[in-house]
Order: C-alpha cells, then structure tokens, then sequence
C-alpha cells in the first residue's frame, strides 16, 4: 500500500474511531471507611458500582481491582493521597480514582477524587450524599455519570424531570456550590417534628424537657490537616461571621456564605508553636474583635500564646510569646470575658486563673476566679444553669469529671462520668528515664447556650476505645454531644447525639451560615495521621437549629 493510501486510512480510522487513540486507563483505589459499625458491603458496593458505570469502551478504561490491588501493595510505604499521581504512574493508569466513605448515624456521604497522572489538569472532586443507605445507590449513578463527562470534557447529562408532586415541594437544602456542603437531616425530637415525617436516630431526648428540636445536619470536605481548635467570630469588620480553624501549622480562616464554604484567609505564617486553642471574642473594645491563640512551644513544656487582630488591611500581632492559656466565655449578663491562666512549669493547672482586662496597651489579669481545686483554665466557663439569674462556674477536672462551683467557690456538684476527652496535651517532665514522653492531656470547652428563656450547657464526650483505662494513650474514634440542664440536684441530660465516628476536638455556637440563625459547629478529626502510611484528615460538621 502506497504512503498516501496509508496516510488517507489513518485520517479516515481517526476520523471514524477518534477515541480508540485517546482511551483513558482509570485505576480506582479502595475507598476508605469512617463509620460507626462495619459497612465495608456498602463500601464494595459502591466500587463495583463505579467501576462499571465510569468503564466505557474505547474511552474509559477500567483497570481490575486485583491488579489495583496489587500495585498498591508493591509501592514503597503503601499509597497516600499525597503520593496519587506517583501511584498512578506506577500502576500504569492515566488516572487514579480515590475518596472516602462517611456513615453518621443513617446519612452517608461519599468524597470522590480523580487524579491526572501527568498532573496536565487540576484534580476533580466530587461529592454525594444521602439521609439513609438506601438513597446513596442514585446518588453513586449520578456522580459517575458527573465523572465520566468532566474526565471526557462532555457536559453532563441533565438529570431526570422532576413529577409535579416534587416539583412543587421546596427543597429540603440549597445545592452544594462546591462539593463541600453536605446538608442532611439526620436528628429527630422523639414524638415531635421529624424530617420527612420519620424519625431518624442521629438525636434522642433524655430528659422530656418539651426542647424543639429540627436540625439539618452539613458537613464539609475533608481537610488533610488535624484540627485543633474552633470559634466564630466576624474577624475582618466585614459583617459576615468567620470560622477560625487552628491547625497543628497554624490558623485558617473559612467562611460559610450561599452555600459555599471557602478559606479567607491563611494565617499559617503568623504561627509560632503549636496552637491548642483558639478564641474570638473583642476584649480591647475597638470594635474589631481580637483572635486569642494558646499556643505550645514545639516542645510542649511551655506556652508561646499570641493574639491578631485585622486593621482593615491585614492581620497584626497585639500580643505574642504570651505565657498564658486564654479562654473566652460569654454570659447573658457580662457579655464576652477572656480568662487566662499563667502557665508554671510542670503543670497546666497549678496556677490561679484570673478574668482578664485590656490595660496600659497589653492585657492583665484582673479580678481571680475562685475555685476549690486545681483546673485549667480551657475547660472552664460561666454558666447560667436553669432559669435563674445564678451565675455558676463550670469545669472539667483533671480526669475529665464536670465540676459545678457556686459564684463564691464552693463545689455544688459532681459528675458521676467523664465527659471531654482530647489528644491535645502538655509534655510534663518524664516520670523515669524509660519513659518516652509524660502526657497530661488539656480539657475541652464547655459551651453554655440559652435555650427558651433557660441556660443549657453543651458538652462533648469522645470515646476511648480502652475506656480511659491507659494514663498515658488515648485512641479517640467516636465521638457525642450532649445538652444538659440544671434540674435542681446537678445537670441532667436533654439530648444527646447517637455516636459518630470521629473526635470532636472543639465546637462553638453561632451565625455559621451568615444567614441570621444560630448553628452548633464541631470541628471534627476523623485521623490524626500519627500512624505510618496515614494522613492527618480532619472536617467541619455544623448542627443547623432553625
């Protein structure tokens, strides 16, 4: 056959076949699991799935999960997400499909990335979800018809005509702007509203205190950080409320606005040791209010706390290298009050902790809180329990009991069971010369609330799966949150979460989704990547109570 009979064939089959020359390899990874049971068919499920609904002949091509399986083993220190696109070449694929699967209480919520190999195009993220098990099989049809089109830069197909019945009922949630919203309605108030006029098991009532309780439940991406710490506030004078995430490197600052939640700003740069608590609240009285870090060193043995706050143009320190650990809590009568505790070395809670005042340019501490025993000052707070004006002092002790102080000190009351529980520590002197490290674990927040007129406080309880029984190690993987009431006697329970996979490391109440209506936001740890092979991965779930 002559050159030009086979250039004229070749133009002819490109023509006809283009894709035949342009088929794309995809090797999809097993997805990881964050559950609270064992849901690993629902996790092969879905891969079978999107194995033959991504695999389209001449176009998409799907390598077998036995060959995926066996690259992944032969990499050098196993795959991580970091190393996709190095897994992808190694496996011989053109794309590398990853993610996780979520299951909170009945809602599941799928995470899906693709990966170039080439890194010729930015990587795409999908995300799904759905109040119940059985609602995530169309939700996987879909997002692989999504992924198909953006992998072969076709528009997507246009989803089913909705019946009139639907079309005439309101949505249950806005649409995700980005993949990142996740609302779901996945709480029930026992005998009263329910989403969809049935109950779902994510939110039982304790105590038959007639609370209304109508939550949507949102939960972001996944972030490859560990959180730290949480807090609300309007940071930049803007109008709109912040969310403040401390990380292990430092701050960031995301906003939840139409839907959308997206980072303002990276304070990561500001940072100087190893932030463990973060507060907003304005304690200088100019109008802006200041962003409170506690801060370790990189040692741990000492504090290196600092204070920012925006001048219009960008963030600035106030204070820095501050030995103190800082908390603020809010009172129906006083407002917003910062409390700080002088670190002493040896231990974070020896040293009197004091109500703190701007004064002469810095701040220094004022009138002393009085309290019978040794505390920290992260896991206290001023407390309106019950109907009355009494303010109260509540806190966690060392072993992470709740303790309620009369305003002149005395003890009222004792839990009979722990509550809190944080990884977060302070590096003590070693207790003999085999030991590696001496951690005295920090307390969380206790967060009180108004709720009809009544003070409430919320408290979070994270599971250790040895039950507290190891001093020194703490494995936290499920995680609850509690409303409780003062009946008189000591605080009662009124509601309680169902367990949820993941350690609530803080949480705070507030404008979250910038549209007048108060939201509990947790900022929750699902790994804290200590292990070999594993990466720190960390989301912001929000309560929404309309």
């Amino acid at each position: 056959m002559s050159k030009n009979r086979l250039a004229f064939a070749a133009a002819l089959f490109c023509a006809l076949f283009p894709a035949a020359l342009f088929a794309k390899t995809l090797a999809i990874v097993p997805f990881k699991v964050h559950a609270d049971r064992d849901v690993r068919f629902m996790a092969e499920g879905i891969y079978d799935m999107l194995s033959t609904r991504l695999h389209r002949p001449g176009e998409l091509e799907v390598k077998p999960r036995a060959a995926v399986e066996r690259g992944l083993a032969a990499l050098p220190g196993g795959f991580s997400e970091a190393r996709a696109a190095e897994a992808a070449r190694a496996l011989g694929a053109d794309v590398l499909v990853f993610g996780s699967l979520t299951v909170l209480g009945e809602g599941v919520s799928l995470d899906v990335q693709a990966i170039d190999a080439a890194g010729a195009r930015p990587p795409l993220s999908f995300s799904e979800q759905s109040p119940d098990p059985g609602g995530i099989i169309a939700r996987v049809n879909r997002l692989a018809g999504e992924m198909q089109a953006s992998l072969l830069g076709r528009p997507a197909a246009a989803p089913a005509a909705a019946s009139p019945q639907a079309a005439a009922s309101p949505p249950s949630a806005p649409p995700a702007a980005d993949g990142q919203a996740h609302p779901e309605k996945l709480f029930r108030r026992q005998g009263g509203l329910a989403p969809e006029d049935r109950p779902s098991p994510f939110v039982s009532e304790d105590g038959g205190g007639g609370i209304e309780l109508s939550p949507k439940f949102w939960r972001s991406a996944s972030f490859k950080q560990l959180f730290n710490a949480l807090a609300l506030g309007d940071v930049d004078g803007d109008g709109k409320t912040e969310t403040v995430i401390a990380t292990q490197e430092g701050l960031i600052v995301q906003r939840m606005e139409q839907g959308r939640f997206h980072q303002v700003y990276d304070l990561r740069k500001e940072n100087r040791g190893i932030p463990v608590a973060v507060d907003v609240a304005d304690v200088n009285g100019n109008g802006r209010p200041e962003i409170f870090v506690t801060a370790l060193t990189p040692t741990r043995r000492a504090l290196a706390s600092y204070v920012l706050e925006h001048d219009g143009k960008g963030f600035r320190r106030l204070a820095e290298g501050l030995p103190f650990y800082f908390r603020v809590c809010r009172t129906p009568e006083r407002g917003a009050i910062l409390l700080g505790q002088e670190h002493r070395p040896g231990s974070p809670h020896s040293t009197r902790i004091h109500e703190m005042i701007w004064k002469n340019g810095r701040y220094e501490a004022e009138a002393r809180v009085s309290v019978p025993i040794a505390l920290n000052v992260l896991g206290l707070t001023f407390a309106r329990l019950g109907e009355g004006p009494k303010e109260s002092t509540v806190a966690f002790d060392r072993e992470d009991f709740i303790r309620v102080f009369e305003p002149g000190g005395a003890e009222e009351w004792k839990s009979a069971e722990k509550y809190g529980g944080s990884t977060l520590y302070f590096a003590a002197e070693r207790a003999d010369q085999g030991d590696i490290e001496n951690p005295i674990y920090l307390p969380m927040r206790l967060l009180p609330w108004e709720e009809e007129g009544k003070g409430r406080l919320l408290v979070v309880r994270n599971h250790d799966w040895a039950g507290r029984r190891l001093e020194r190690m703490r494995f936290l993987r499920e995680s609850q949150i509690f409303s409780f009431s003062w009946d008189g006697l000591g605080l009662a329970p009124q509601w309680r979460t169902r367990k949820i996979t993941g350690a609530i490391r803080d949480f705070a109440v507030g404008d979250f989704g910038n549209e007048g209506r108060r939201t509990l936001v947790a900022a929750v740890v699902l790994e804290e990547g200590h292990v070999i092979g594993t990466e720190p991965k960390s989301v912001v779930i929000a309560l929404d109570f309309k």
